[in-house]
């Protein structure tokens, strides 16, 4: 047996969807903050700016931290948008020609600032000379179009030979239908695969539950659900790292 490809989340592993050095909150922000514009300058009564961004960062961190007790198919940006204006900004009647359009704002503001991890494109470029499958799983709430505008933008999509995003498949990490549907995708079994990603819980804990390998992209928070503890088969700080890694297990394995 031998590793025969890998599987990586996209949003903090290989492109970065908020400025660096920013925060979480103030790339959700941003994007809200365009909305809200939007909305008063077409005479929406809304509350102050900034209380009306807080609420939405209220709501929008709770949304994900509750995103595996959710119904998947609850899971996708105009969603997110019409439950926030109807619960925070008091638009109890969105059209759906008004959440269409709040949700292009929303992601084309992200889409903006989006911006490759170093060494994304050598490392994916050594994997596939190691004649490797690669794969992709993402959870987002986005349609898959615009993150692959987002891959095409800085070459990292023809280096993927299959791509899952969680907001048209249906289908949420760290759950084990969507890391199967990756599998069969590429034709690999769990033991020649390995999962790259920068959350423990959704990437790492939730591939091992499939058995894959499970690299941990490091980060300075290790949140986790209460009850759940991982131990990530290697931890990375740079993407250039990953390779190395590989060789190592393949060794191992071909002893």
């Amino acid at each position: 047996m031998t590793i025969r490809g890998v599987l990586f989340d996209l949003g903090g592993t290989l492109l970065h969807y908020k400025a660096v050095g920013s925060t979480w909150e103030e790339m959700e922000k941003s994007g809200m903050r365009s909305d809200y514009r939007h909305l008063r300058q077409a005479g929406y009564q809304l509350p102050p700016e900034a209380e009306a961004l807080d609420a939405a960062w209220e709501f929008l961190f709770q949304l994900w931290n509750t995103v595996d007790r959710r119904e998947v198919k609850t899971l996708t940006v105009q969603y997110q948008i019409e439950e926030l204006l109807r619960s925070r900004w008091g638009i109890n009647a969105p059209s759906a020609h008004l959440i269409e359009d709040l949700s292009l704002s929303y992601i084309r503001t992200i889409q903006a600032i989006v911006s490759p991890l170093d060494g994304a494109t050598s490392m994916l470029q050594i994997l596939r000379s190691q004649g490797l499958k690669i794969g992709l799983i993402s959870n987002t709430l986005w349609p898959e179009q615009y993150h692959r505008q987002d891959l095409e933008r800085h070459g990292l999509i023809t280096y993927l030979d299959h791509l899952i995003f969680s907001a048209d498949a249906a289908a949420w990490k760290p759950h084990q239908q969507v890391f199967e549907m990756g599998l069969s995708a590429l034709g690999l079994r769990p033991e020649e695969a390995v999962f790259v990603g920068d959350s423990l819980y959704f990437d790492v804990w939730g591939a091992q539950q499939v058995g894959l390998r499970g690299v941990w992209i490091e980060q300075d928070q290790r949140w986790l659900p209460d009850g759940i503890e991982v131990t990530p088969d290697a931890e990375i700080r740079r993407l250039p790292d990953l390779p190395g890694i590989i060789q190592t297990w393949q060794a191992e394995l071909t002893r």
